[in-house]
């Protein structure tokens, strides 16, 4: 099959179907790829690995390498934002019930002189002015802002509100699936959007949720824009992360890979191998050529059982991969 085209508008398609379209238009909002369903094309490359630059922006920060976290265990919510912020990374604190727990999370994390990014994630409700003020007064470089439904006039009025009232801070919402939803998040200045499975979305869960399709979706929608993407959702292994990117994200959530680390600096440093290996597979020098140069191909079910180990019994398992069945 054809490469997926990968021009500067980040449109990718096959000669078969147009899947990004297919949400854009909704049309067949039925159609997607997830990561799992493409490989990335080798590409005449004289970039080495261990010389490729991670570097990546979103709104006021400048990110070592192009990952973020929050832990999802409930038992180092502090420790493991830390962590990430040290690595480089975006370090988040997830969110409490009471506003107190999670300024003094926060301070925690910054106390241990973390000099990389940290942000506070929010969800979106009455208390959301306060809450956020408090988290920038206790430190946190930026907000993570969930929302609770889909994006209605009220709720896109409530983030433009929360926006003008960052003024030094960076503001992130998520998380959404389609173009309108980039659109009208960008049109009110937010500096970055989570592409993935929204609250309101079509797809029961995870299982085949289209993750590349809608980060391309996504990335496609705010061409031109200065607002960055953050791809969640679907990661399981450093591989995803290359292919998050090449479909065109800024920074890819890897919270659910966390968990089968002990050692935060083990998973991001898996990540961090496996995209450096990634990106001197397709001739990347930067994050940014990853972006716009990158292509994928499709494959078929036994496509990818071929592309993982098979016929042979695994006496180790290694740290970042994990054997998984695709209905």
């Amino acid at each position: 099959m054809d490469a997926i085209n990968h021009g500067s508008s980040i449109k990718k398609t096959t000669p078969a179907f147009d899947y990004q379209a297919a949400l854009v238009d909704g049309t067949d909002a039925g159609h997607g790829l997830g990561y799992d369903e493409t490989l990335l094309v080798p590409a005449a490359s004289n970039v080495l690995p261990h010389t490729v630059a991670l570097e990546t922006t979103i709104g006021k920060l400048t990110l070592a390498n192009p990952l973020a976290a929050t832990d999802l265990t409930g038992k180092r919510q502090a420790a493991l934002a830390k962590d990430m912020a040290e690595a480089g990374a975006l370090g988040i604190v997830p969110a409490e019930e009471k506003i107190e727990d999670q300024v003094a999370l926060v301070k925690e994390a910054k106390s241990a002189d973390s000099k990389g990014s940290l942000a506070a994630e929010v969800w979106l409700a009455d208390d959301s002015q306060v809450r956020v003020a408090e988290l920038v007064t206790a430190g946190a470089d930026a907000i993570v802002l969930y929302l609770p439904k889909a994006l209605d006039e009220m709720t896109l009025t409530a983030v433009s509100d929360l926006k003008a009232a960052l003024v030094d801070a960076t503001l992130i919402v998520g998380t959404i699936e389609d173009a309108e939803a980039a659109q009208k998040l960008a049109k009110v200045g937010v500096d970055a959007v989570i592409a993935g499975r929204s609250v309101d979305s079509k797809w029961a869960d995870d299982a085949h949720y289209p993750f590349l399709t809608t980060v391309m979706t996504v990335v496609e929608a705010l061409a031109g824009q200065d607002t960055a993407v953050i791809a969640a959702g679907g990661i399981h292994y450093s591989g995803d992360v290359v292919k998050a990117i090449a479909g065109g994200a800024d920074v890819v959530m890897i919270s659910d890979f966390l968990p089968r680390e002990a050692v935060v600096e083990d998973a991001v440093f898996q990540m961090d191998g496996g995209l450096r290996a990634g990106m001197g597979y397709t001739g990347s020098q930067n994050v940014e050529a990853l972006r716009m140069d990158a292509q994928f191909v499709q494959i078929t079910d036994n496509g990818l059982k071929e592309s993982h180990p098979h016929d042979v019994e695994i006496t180790k398992k290694a740290p970042n991969y994990v054997e998984q069945e695709r209905d």
